[in-house]
């Protein structure tokens, strides 16, 4: 469950941009699910949202959450046990394969990620990366000539990230030596 702080909404930006992570997050994974992507493994699987969530009832855990304006909402996804983020020690060219098919498939739900970082690329087995953190997506209702611009340029930021773990695993550097 990914819960996320309600202290009012944030609204949009000149240019449309929508600036609230919880609306951000729970549009990309209505895409998601329905273009199948959840169901191929690349993304967590989305079991739904809760709209308000009494942060109170779950003290502890929540307390975080207790002093914001309103209560907050939730995104519900499949836990995934024993997920660690890519990182050059456990990257491997086959492996990363997975990422790069994996934010095709994310485009092809008409979404834009506009979060590539390998920290939001989880190792969840041996042969699977799934894509994580949709808080600053966008998606859009059909691939015209910008969109697809952008997919393109999403595609080759993920190829590069894949070289320089290639290059810092040659380099024997230790996870997270980089900020990429």
């Amino acid at each position: 469950m990914k819960v996320f702080h309600d202290n009012g909404d944030p609204g949009y930006t000149k240019k449309g941009r929508d600036l609230n992570r919880y609306r951000c997050e729970l549009n990309a994974y209505r895409n998601l699910y329905k273009f199948g992507v959840c169901d191929r493994g690349f993304v967590p699987f989305f079991h739904g949202c809760i709209n308000r969530l009494d942060p109170s009832a779950f003290d502890p855990e929540l307390r975080h959450f207790i002093n914001d304006r309103y209560n907050p909402r939730a995104i519900i996804l499949k836990y995934l046990p024993n997920a660690e983020r890519l990182n050059c020690v456990n990257y491997s060219g086959d492996l990363f394969r997975f990422a790069v098919d994996g934010i095709k498939e994310i485009h092809g739900a008409f979404v834009h990620h506009h979060d590539i970082y390998p920290k939001n690329m989880l190792l969840v087995s041996d042969t699977r990366v799934v894509w994580i953190d949709f808080d600053v997506a966008t998606t859009f209702d059909s691939m015209g000539p910008r969109e697809a611009a952008y997919c393109e340029y999403e595609v080759d930021l993920v190829k590069s990230f894949g070289k320089l773990l290639k290059e810092d695993q040659k380099q024997g550097l230790s996870p997270n030596t980089k900020y990429y």
